[in-house]
């Protein structure tokens, strides 16, 4: 299992001149990863306390998420080499705290939220923490407490407002969550993520005309992604909006002519429209080259492909 030492919470933290969240320059190699390149990393953070840091940055430019080599990682830094953290030993103290909550690992992340509350005292960033703290703790009052003073103070904050959708998503408030983001959405309406997860949330309790509408606003900020356009049509197809939907499969299978999903669409949309209008000659037309179309397609992997068509 991993064994990690907690630290004592009388051990001196070195000072750092740079405010939480201020990130450094990155070494050229952290920009983007070649395969296996990653791997190396973790291997080489085995016995290398440089590349251990390195692992952690990569790991947080990245958007890699395996907590267990964070706590591991950085609680052996945080533990015996905060000198050669330098600035970024509260970066990486927030990125354990974050980890050991995932893990329930309460020792390190109880250590790690002392450490940057005593640290910096006044700030926003620590007081969120404080109430993600209160989360993990299931004292789901107390986080609402502390993200609502936070927004009475700040309310552009962004992070906060979606700590307090966050909220009750996982307690299991939908309809909740939804009016939560709605009333973000009155002021953020350029929010793509948060339109993403209204639609989610909107599919999760059945409202698939207003998921669509969802699918419309992302549409409208990156009309050629080919999963906004597909699951708009599939969303259309499931409200019976056959012609609608048939125009963002065949919208999908022009930009991709390869793409499966678009053309099983297609194909599924023309049935439904023949189905309607048996004597619409272009209706089966369409349905023949879609048959083509997904033949071709398959014609490369054999037995399975016969069967799939």
């Amino acid at each position: 299992g991993l064994c990690v030492r907690v630290c004592d919470g009388r051990q001196r933290v070195r000072q750092s001149a740079l405010p939480l969240g201020v990130v450094l320059p990155l070494p050229p190699s952290l920009h983007r990863m070649e395969p296996g390149e990653y791997e190396a990393l973790v291997a080489r953070a085995k016995t290398n306390t440089a590349a251990e840091i390195e692992l952690l940055q990569s790991m947080r430019v990245h958007k890699i998420r395996q907590p267990e080599l964070v706590v591991l990682h950085g609680g052996r830094l945080i533990s015996g080499s905060q000198r050669k953290l330098g600035g970024e030993l509260w970066t990486v103290m927030e990125q354990v705290f974050f980890a050991a909550i995932e893990l329930g690992l309460d020792g390190w992340r109880d250590y790690c939220l002392k450490q940057l509350s005593n640290q910096f005292p006044s700030s926003v960033r620590v007081e969120r923490l404080k109430g993600v703290h209160a989360e993990s703790c299931e004292k789901w009052a107390d986080a609402r407490k502390i993200y609502q003073k936070i927004l009475a103070d700040k309310p552009e904050d962004t992070v906060t407002h979606k700590r307090l959708i966050a909220l009750n998503k996982q307690r299991g408030k939908i309809p909740e969550a939804i009016e939560e983001i709605n009333k973000y959405l009155e002021t953020f309406s350029t929010d793509s993520e948060v339109w993403h997860e209204l639609a989610e949330l909107y599919m999760q309790v059945g409202s698939l005309q207003r998921a669509a509408f969802c699918f419309e606003e992302l549409l409208v900020t990156n009309p050629r992604s080919i999963y906004h356009i597909l699951t708009y049509a599939e969303l259309l197809y499931s409200t019976q909006d056959y012609e609608l939907a048939r125009k963002y499969f065949s919208l999908a299978a022009f930009l991709d002519g390869a793409c499966l999903r678009a053309l099983w669409g297609l194909l599924a949309v023309s049935m439904a429209l023949t189905e309607k209008d048996k004597v619409n000659e272009k209706m089966g037309q369409l349905q023949t080259f879609t048959i083509e179309r997904l033949k071709h397609a398959y014609a490369d992997v054999g037995a399975h492909g016969k069967l799939a068509v």
